[in-house]
């Protein structure tokens, strides 16, 4: 079996060192004791040659006279010497003449013999035959041998000790090394070992302590880092799931293409438009695969725009008729390389058809169908153009409204009143060609415009009208009720070349019919009506500037609240006239205000209103705004403003306390005027609201010009608004257009909990109607 080394280095040391010294000690041992024997065998040689040297000299003289008494007792004195066992001598023939030995030695143990000749005077008398004990010979070397190999033993045995102490102390530190090593590679706390810079070991300590601190560091690095990278990761994990249910969110349908044009992302919003599966087998999928998987879906006539285009938008027809759009984005890295391209695609069917809605109600009246009182200023208009460009041209308004229709809605309520007006709406459209417009004004006032038509056809398709109303039926609570009309007609150009005298004269003609008896029809005459104006007129006038110049106008106060708290965010100023007939009484506005817009003499009041109401916010310093209403008649003095100013400054009162209030319709029948005096306004500092918007629904597009403030949503949408999602759906769009262009919306006549809180979910800022509070004659302090 081969020798095998200890694994352990100390062993290893110890081993080898103990072999060497063995080796070394032996060779010692073995040379000491040779050198100790060839000296002893010297000793002997110089022993043997001086008794040889002796006895020649003792024997010499006996044998040469041959006194061989005296050679026997030389030869007993000599026998007594150390080491000689025997003696015996002979003559030159080899007589034996003496002998002497030792009677307890052999001649075989250890006895050597010698032949000394005895020679006197270079002639042999004989020879001597000694024998000498060699066992003291062997006795020394036993007893050299015995010391040597014991202090070779107690040398070997020192210095193993020796260098089984120097090797503990030198591997006793290689040890720690291995401890702390392996420690380091387990990855438990590494405390530094103690060295110097005396030995070779201590360096390499102090080399490993430094390794050591620096692996250490390395890992306590490693480790914040791989720390810091989860917590990357974990973030980009929290940011991708965000991203993920952003994106699944999303009404957009999205689609993420790579270079290689093929998808890397769908949203679950694309496969709802489409009706795919978000299924595995559509990753990295060839974008032309999808687009065949999409065709059939799309209308024939617009395959080839599928994913196609150089990013502005498009739009498709899909084969059961929506529409959608698609809009390509490149997607670049921060260094610019273009990374794949991002397409976007939205459903605007309901968007579409919302926004034709719009444009249908923009124009038409929400109740009947009919075109309303922006659609019907507009026809006219287009029929005055057309006429100015060919004079040869005929056309004819017909204006009427319905006897008696106030009755029936005061008597039976508005619901019967709607019904009245719906079926009038039918009777008469069936009666309208397709060149005409049929058109309701506001309330039971209705128009027709007929382009090209003159006197006679004018005069029939009045009758036609007339019958047709007087042959309805209605009944109410039991009771059946007849309908009669009263209508009067204007032609162009015999009574008018502008929309303001054609309408002002078929609305005179109207009258002139009903004090003809109603249920007829009248052409406008220009002497019955000046008189009956002229002096209805006189009378109002009179009775207005009567109540300026004995102060008989007086101010109610009624709150705008905030929708979502009802806290009161300013007040209206209404106005309202002393009765001079009953002192105790007041006219509501409705009474003097038409006639005050006929006469001119509104402008007046709106002086004394705006006036009041600037006093009352400087004698009141903690009232927050205070609204008023601006006649039309207004926007034609080009000095209002600079007088708001001047009041404003007299008495202290900061302009954006000052709410200015503009009817839509009036605004928009002088679209210049009303601008520049919005414009004013609002360099002035004060608050600009659009009062009855909604009305026309035409201001939609006139709002980028209309740079008002507030938008005072019309009492007609607020009324029904929870049971008919038309008002609904069009309050909602005027407080998104609103909010989308930074204005703020207020909704009148509020009558209920439920819809205020409606419109306060809606998002309708500000409310106000007798729900919330009833005019007043005072505003109590802050």
């Amino acid at each position: 079996m081969p020798f095998k080394l200890p694994h352990s280095l100390r062993a290893r040391l110890i081993a080898l060192t103990v072999v060497v010294e063995m080796v070394m000690i032996s060779a010692i041992v073995w040379n000491s004791q040779r050198l100790t024997e060839e000296h002893l065998v010297r000793q002997f040689d110089l022993r043997r040659a001086e008794i040889s040297l002796l006895l020649q000299a003792a024997l010499g003289p006996a044998m040469a006279q041959r006194d061989y008494a005296a050679v026997a007792d030389t030869l007993a004195n000599a026998q007594r010497l150390q080491g000689l066992v025997y003696l015996t001598m002979l003559d030159e023939s080899g007589q034996q003449i003496a002998a002497a030995s030792d009677d307890h030695a052999t001649r075989t143990d250890g006895v050597r013999e010698f032949d000394i000749p005895v020679i006197v005077e270079k002639r042999s008398y004989g020879h001597l035959l000694t024998g000498i004990d060699l066992r003291f010979l062997e006795e020394a070397r036993r007893e050299i041998l015995f010391q040597n190999v014991a202090l070779a033993l107690l040398g070997i045995l020192a210095s193993s000790l020796v260098l089984g102490a120097i090797a503990l102390w030198l591997t006793q530190r290689l040890g720690h090394l291995a401890e702390a090593s392996d420690a380091l590679a387990a990855g438990r706390s590494f405390s530094p070992l103690r060295g110097s810079s005396n030995d070779d070991i201590g360096l390499v300590i102090n080399a490993f302590n430094d390794m050591a601190q620096t692996i250490e560091r390395r890992v306590h690095d490693l480790r914040d880092a791989e720390a810091r990278q989860r917590n990357l990761v974990a973030a980009v994990d929290a940011e991708r799931s965000r991203l993920d249910a952003l994106l699944s969110a999303m009404r957009l349908g999205l689609v993420f293409v790579d270079q290689d044009e093929r998808i890397c992302y769908l949203n679950p919003a694309f496969a709802r438009l489409w009706s795919v599966s978000l299924d595995g087998h559509l990753a990295n999928l060839p974008l032309s695969d999808l687009r065949r998987w999409l065709d059939p879906a799309l209308a024939e006539s617009k395959h080839d725009l599928l994913f196609a285009g150089d990013g502005t938008s498009s739009e498709l027809i899909t084969a059961d008729g929506r529409i959608v759009t698609q809009q390509g984005v490149a997607v670049t890295s921060t260094g610019g390389i273009e990374l794949g391209r991002l397409w976007i695609f939205e459903d605007i069917t309901s968007e579409r058809q919302i926004s034709e809605h719009l444009v249908f109600m923009a124009e038409r009246d929400p109740l009947t169908g009919l075109a309303n009182r922006a659609r019907f200023t507009a026809e006219l208009e287009r029929l005055r153009a057309h006429f100015q460009r060919d004079p040869s041209q005929h056309g004819a308004v017909l204006y009427f409204d319905l006897d008696e229709f106030k009755a029936i809605n005061d008597s039976f309520g508005h619901r019967a009143g709607d019904n009245v007006l719906v079926r009038t709406a039918d009777a008469v459209g069936r009666l309208v060609r397709s060149d005409e417009l049929f058109a309701r004004l506001g309330g039971d006032e209705f128009a027709i415009v007929a382009p090209g038509a003159d006197r006679r056809g004018a005069e029939a398709m009045a009758e036609r009208v007339v019958k047709a109303l007087s042959a309805l039926s209605f009944e109410f609570d039991g009771r059946r009720f007849g309908l009669t009309s009263s209508l009067g007609i204007a032609l162009l150009p015999e009574h008018g070349s502008n929309v303001e005298e054609l309408v002002s004269h078929a609305d005179a003609a109207m009258y002139q019919a009903k004090r003809s008896g109603k249920n007829c029809w009248r052409i406008y005459r220009p002497d019955l009506d000046e008189s009956a104006q002229v002096l209805s007129q006189l009378a109002w006038n009179d009775k207005i500037q009567a109540a300026l110049n004995e102060d008989r106008l007086v101010l109610h106060f009624q709150g705008v609240h905030v929708a979502s708290t009802r806290q009161i965010s300013h007040y209206e100023a209404l106005v309202r006239m002393v009765d001079p007939d009953n002192p105790g009484s007041l006219l509501l506005p409705s009474s003097f205000i038409p006639a005050a817009e006929r006469t001119g003499r509104i402008v007046d009041i709106d002086r004394w209103v705006i006036r009041a109401a600037i006093s009352k916010l400087a004698g009141m310093p903690g009232l927050p705004g205070l609204a008023v209403n601006v006649s039309a008649r207004s926007f034609d003095d080009p000095t209002l403003a600079g007088k708001i100013r001047a009041l404003l400054g007299e008495f202290g009162v900061e302009p954006r306390r000052l709410i200015i209030e503009l009817t839509e319709t009036a605004a928009l029948a002088n679209i210049g005027d009303s601008e520049r005096f919005i414009d004013d306004l609002r360099k002035l500092g004060c608050t600009v609201c659009l009062d009855d918007f909604g009305v026309g629904f035409s201001s939609f597009a006139y709002l980028k010009h209309l740079s008002a403030d507030v938008l005072k949503i019309d009492g007609m949408f607020i009324r029904n608004l929870l049971g008919n999602r038309e008002d609904y759906v069009f309050v909602r769009a005027i407080v998104e257009v609103a909010r989308g262009l930074g204005k703020k919306t207020v909704a009148e006549f509020v009558g209920d909990e439920q819809t205020l809180a409606l419109l306060a979910e809606i998002g309708v800022d500000y409310a106000q109607g007798y729900h919330l509070s009833f005019p007043i004659a005072e505003i109590s302090a802050p």
